[in-house]
């Protein structure tokens, strides 16, 4: 009798990855809102020309029209909201977690299949498609997986996430042509595994959502670039994720589980000055608009993902946050995909 082979600790890593990146998808949404993965046999991924891309009527808007530009993911595909309305901006239902770059000309994106993910890059006009990891192997045991993508303030660099040598994934940097990789996180520095991050616009410090155990629940960090070790910034019961450095660099909006609800957190880097509210169950993504005024947020409705908006004005002694305004309808936004919005 042949004795089946037991699986190899990169193996059972890959399928722990997964149930991981899933528990980050509900720990904050409903299981009804999780967006089912497509496989795609071919890491050729075509983008059309912004020119060709028709207007979708069936996602319709609210009257609050913002500035700007807004990206989002649903069906495993870019839509483009802009003035109004919302367009489909590529197909092959492999596109995931966009980020605009800070001048909004380029798009750094995952390409994300059954068995591994790699990151690329683009003009915002959907020319000049370029790929920056090689995450595929020909042995499917040594795939490596790469995730969230955040530009630098000048745009010359991304930070994101990768299991490229380690069991879960780390940060690290690299060149926006692809060069220059290193990692800057690992067990040795405290973390066992990271998720989404964000830049600050100063550019000395990367926000983070990281555990230093698969026991801890995650937590946001904030990694100074040049010694290399995080500084705990949230400790709330259940947990926080999400971190988004606002435009000017003084204020972090996030997900705070103090309890089971999460709700949208914001406050300066020293927490002398702390908002939040719970109006929105189940809330998601935070981005800033380009001037700073205005969080969009991911929040579900009807039992699918939807855009909403909060204004953020400071105050002597805190924030005081708007009412939130639903912006898409039937729009089914990736909630583990999350928002990017430029001018």
């Amino acid at each position: 009798m042949t004795v089946p082979a037991l699986p190899t600790l990169r193996q059972q890593t890959a399928v722990l990855l997964g149930c991981l990146l899933m528990l980050l998808t509900v720990a904050c949404a409903p299981l009804q809102s999780v967006v089912p993965r497509s496989v795609a046999p071919a890491i050729d991924p075509q983008v059309p020309a912004a020119g060709n891309v028709q207007l979708v009527p069936a996602v319709q808007q609210a009257p609050d029209v913002p500035p700007g530009k807004i990206l989002y993911v649903r069906d495993g595909n870019l839509w483009l909201w802009q003035s109004g309305n919302s367009r489909q901006f590529s197909e092959g239902n492999t596109w995931y977690q966009p980020s605009f770059s800070p001048d909004g000309k380029q798009v750094a994106y995952v390409y994300w299949t059954n068995n591994f993910s790699d990151l690329f890059v683009m003009g915002s006009d959907g020319s000049g498609l370029q790929r920056l990891t090689r995450g595929q192997s020909a042995s499917l045991p040594d795939n490596s997986w790469t995730f969230r993508p955040a530009w630098s303030p000048d745009g010359a660099r991304l930070a994101y996430v990768s299991d490229a040598n380690s069991e879960l994934p780390q940060v690290w940097v690299m060149g926006k042509d692809g060069s220059n990789r290193k990692q800057l996180t690992s067990e040795a520095t405290g973390v066992q595994w990271a998720d989404s991050l964000s830049w600050d616009p100063n550019g000395g410090r990367v926000a983070m959502t990281a555990a230093p155990t698969m026991r801890d629940v995650s937590q946001v960090y904030l990694l100074d670039l040049a010694k290399g070790i995080p500084e705990k910034l949230t400790s709330h019961g259940n947990g926080a994720l999400d971190p988004a450095f606002s435009p000017d660099g003084n204020t972090i909006a996030y997900i705070g589980r103090p309890n089971t609800q999460a709700e949208l957190w914001i406050r300066n880097l020293d927490g002398t000055k702390t908002a939040h509210t719970d109006k929105l169950p189940y809330v998601r993504s935070p981005s800033w608009s380009p001037d700073g005024r205005t969080l969009a947020v991911l929040a579900p409705q009807n039992g699918a993902f939807e855009i909403w908006l909060m204004s953020v004005r400071s105050t002597a002694t805190g924030y005081e946050l708007g009412d939130p305004r639903q912006l898409t309808r039937d729009g089914a936004v990736d909630p583990t995909s999350g928002l990017t919005w430029a001018p």
